[in-house]
């Protein structure tokens, strides 16, 4: 099968990106993979062949769209069995991948600025049409939640299956011994045998609310792994009197040793469709402390695996804190078994769930009366 796997960038450091990294590695194995993407962080696995997409990159607006554009021009320049596009990527695809619902994010987190209202209001109708293409007959959705929103906001109603993000549960594992830890942490600016929660992604999914509770845990540092603009997190933790405990580190290229460093994973998001970075910890045997409304709280049963809160109440997250830091070893018991739990999801068996749903589209395709 010659399978066109369209991406804005083929880039393991970020959440699409990953995904059709991992599916590449895979795909290739077994088919001919031509991958189109913008940016490529790294070469292409064998069997796969890299085809640059041209894109005005100066804002996310301009990203969006002239990608749109240059890559429907490549993909019809060179015909596949099959399109797999990442998102709103590709008109031509025959199966869909939702990583987000544009128009439920909106809905859950409302713009403040005029900028930022812009996005959607020219990126959501864009959005619908695209899920309503003729060709495409088959939705992957990264969590039954964003299943439902493509749905609800899109009026999508063919095929849907969901596939949960992958976890390569080798480079995501703990710490070999209490040395290996201590030389982590030391990576980080942490001591041995500090208390450390961890937070790792976009500080506006839920950092503020981590922060707001270290003065309750006076034992606790937080190391923060985040693109964003560190500034208002140093004031806000200036302001509680707990600066010296809030550890603001940059994007991290080896990001499995910060899961390695930390005895709790901290993320009470208001909406995020799957949450990668909770996938991570998981496999890296952290007691994980969610937010209700994310993609991965499917994987978990709570109060077994981690524990699932609600971030609109501050009480939520603080109990749930509470509850770990006064049982260590039923935050240990905890993290073993969300260990178990990630391994069920491995990129192997998501790529062969992935292969199922291209041969039902292609099934569909190929039944079609001709034109």
């Amino acid at each position: 099968m010659k399978i066109a796997l369209v991406v804005h960038d083929f880039d393991p450091g970020l959440g699409q990106g990953r995904y059709a990294v991992e599916l590449a590695r895979r795909l290739g194995r077994r088919h001919e993979v031509e991958v189109y993407a913008n940016r490529f962080a790294l070469d292409c696995p064998p069997g796969c062949r890299a085809i640059r997409v041209g894109a005005w990159r100066k804002t996310s607006l301009m990203t969006v769209f002239s990608f749109l554009v240059s890559a429907e021009r490549a993909v019809r320049s060179r015909p596949a069995d099959l399109i797999h596009a990442q998102g709103l990527t590709c008109w031509s695809a025959d199966v869909i991948t939702a990583h987000v619902c544009n128009a439920a994010r909106l809905l859950a987190q409302p713009p403040g600025t005029w900028k930022q209202r812009l996005f959607p209001a020219l990126v959501n109708p864009v959005e619908a049409r695209f899920y309503r293409q003729s060709r495409a007959s088959h939705l992957i959705a990264i969590s039954w939640a964003v299943a439902r929103e493509v749905e609800r906001h899109y009026g999508w109603r063919k095929d849907v299956s969901v596939i949960h993000h992958g976890i390569d549960t080798g480079e995501f594992r703990a710490a070999k011994d209490s040395a290996e830890q201590a030389s982590i942490r030391a990576r980080y600016g942490l001591r041995t045998e500090d208390r450390v929660w961890l937070f790792v992604g976009e500080a506006r999914k839920g950092l503020a609310e981590a922060i707001h509770l270290l003065p309750r845990f006076p034992g606790v540092r937080l190391l923060v792994i985040s693109r964003s603009a560190p500034r208002e997190y140093h004031a806000l933790a200036s302001g509680l009197g707990v600066a010296d405990r809030l550890v603001f580190h940059g994007p991290e290229a080896s990001i499995a040793l910060a899961y390695r460093a930390a005895d709790v994973f901290v993320y009470p998001s208001l909406y995020d469709t799957f949450g990668m970075v909770v996938a991570e910890a998981m496999a890296t045997e952290l007691p994980v402390v969610i937010g209700k409304n994310i993609g991965a709280a499917e994987w978990l049963t709570d109060g077994v695996d981690g524990l699932v809160v609600d971030p609109t109440e501050p009480r939520s997250l603080e109990l749930a804190l509470r509850r770990l830091e006064s049982d260590p070893d039923d935050a240990r018991l905890m993290g073993a078994k969300a260990r178990q739990r990630a391994l069920e999801f491995s990129w192997d068996s998501r790529a062969e769930a992935t292969e199922k749903v291209y041969e039902v589209a292609l099934q569909r395709r190929r039944a079609r009366p001709r034109q």
